[in-house]
């Protein structure tokens, strides 16, 4: 099985790395670096450009061959033995958190959540915030947090299934666009 290494910078010596950029921008200026050993005997690095959150992880994608990279928001869906593959998603991921009992991975960004299976996304929830949220926590298969809403200038309760992504509460009451 692969494995990987988050790395404190770019390497100074070795093969160039790999550059990982959902816009094209940022090409050549240090990301979020993952050195990935797609088995004993070889390793490379990728270089993976931020989103617009603070928020990095590296998380096995549920599919067990690939992994799932967090630069500052920007989801990469990378396999270790195809360095040239190019899978991206969100921007503003603010939480990711696996749930093995359903063998997928929830990402949210402050406004709704999505659930990654073993084969993409499964479902992606209609918006809960109107602007962020807090006091995230999850018990079982329910997923329990508060919702910011400037037009009652407070955090709403909210609670989602995570076999579906249908919630309860939230702040958010405003058209299902974008969403």
């Amino acid at each position: 099985m692969a494995t990987f290494d988050v790395l404190p910078g770019l390497p100074p010596y070795g093969e160039s790395p790999e550059a990982f950029t959902a816009t094209g921008q940022g090409r050549h200026r240090e990301g979020y670096v993952v050195r990935f050993h797609p088995d004993a005997s070889a390793s490379w690095v990728g270089n993976f450009q931020p989103g617009v959150s603070s928020f990095e992880d590296v998380l096995p994608h549920p599919n067990g061959r690939e992994f799932v990279v967090i630069a500052g928001g920007q989801g990469y869906v990378v396999d270790p033995n195809d360095r040239a593959k190019r899978e991206y998603f969100g921007v503003q991921i603010e939480i990711a958190l696996e749930v093995p009992e359903l063998s997928g991975v929830l990402f949210g960004n402050g406004l709704w959540f999505e659930f990654l299976g073993p084969v993409g996304l499964q479902w992606r929830s209609r918006r809960i915030s109107w602007d962020g949220m807090r006091a995230v926590r999850r018990e079982g298969l329910r997923l329990f947090g508060e919702a910011w809403s400037p037009i009652e200038d407070c955090w709403l309760p909210f609670e989602l299934d995570l076999c579906s992504g249908e919630f309860t509460g939230g702040s958010y009451n405003g058209p299902d666009a974008g969403a």
